[in-house]
């Protein structure tokens, strides 16, 4: 798990129980394929929930009261909340193994020399790029200069329903290219297996407040640790970006021992 500290506010008790729970994360796992707000209709009848629509408007209902969704003013479905996210990158999001196509690929980047470090890592960033459709940023160190750290796939944002609007897109690249140093010295709260995750709001720059970050650390000797990092939407495939990361950044750790 991520941590205890999931959720710092709620509404009501602050409980969820488990068909919630379950709820939940099948709005959030529909909401991450579809990019639309997730109905009961919706997801009546799907595998593994057996809920009547009633029901499932009442839980719905419940959830959007206790914060974890929200219902756009225009549509009659919901969307999953910073909190409702948080949850499921703590608790509810399945463990996502990453296919042999996708390892080869990082495979033939980690096999650089150590001694081509910035080399690698501008590759390496533009590769992940290439795989995940966010922005990258990769560093040797948390203290890099400007010029070290490395950034690709800024554009794969505007690809998303979410950075349509111009002013936030704007924002948010202007930040990840602009303070690219400041985004990699930043600390993330959460982490789980090396991986740390900040969703929305959680970000201390208010220009990724409708972003996620993702960073992953490794050793770059001397008792220094670089990273490699992951923006996007809020509406990211938390799993299989994790898995992703890990299986980098645990390449780059064999590089260095």
């Amino acid at each position: 798990m991520f941590g205890t500290l999931a959720i710092r506010v709620l509404k009501g008790d602050g409980s969820i129980d488990g068909r919630k729970k379950m709820i939940l994360k099948a709005v959030i796992d529909h909401y991450i394929r579809s990019a639309e707000p997730v109905g009961s209709k919706t997801l009546s009848g799907q595998p593994g929930l057996d809920i009547s629509p009633a029901t499932l408007r009442n839980e719905m209902a419940s959830l959007e009261a206790m914060g974890f969704l929200e219902q756009p003013h225009t549509s009659a479905g919901r969307v999953p909340t910073p909190s409702g996210y948080r949850v499921y990158v703590d608790e509810l999001m399945p463990e996502h193994s990453l296919p042999p196509e996708e390892q080869n690929t990082i495979d033939q980047v980690t096999r650089l020399r150590m001694s081509e470090l910035d080399n690698l890592l501008n590759r390496a960033s533009r590769l992940i790029a290439d795989l995940t459709r966010y922005a990258t940023v990769t560093a040797a160190g948390p203290a890099a200069r400007e010029e070290h750290v490395y950034v690709s796939g800024e554009a794969n944002l505007l690809d998303y329903p979410e950075f349509q609007d111009l002013m936030r897109a704007r924002r948010t690249l202007e930040y990840i290219t602009e303070q690219r140093a400041s985004l990699i010295r930043s600390a993330p709260v959460w982490e789980r297996d090396g991986i740390r995750v900040v969703i929305g709001p959680e970000n201390a720059a208010t220009e990724l407040s409708d972003a996620s970050v993702l960073m992953a650390t490794y050793p770059v000797g001397g008792g220094a640790r670089g990273m490699i990092g992951i923006v996007g939407p809020t509406r990211m495939d938390y799993s299989r970006m994790v898995s992703r990361l890990r299986y980098f950044a645990e390449k780059l750790t064999e590089m260095t021992e």
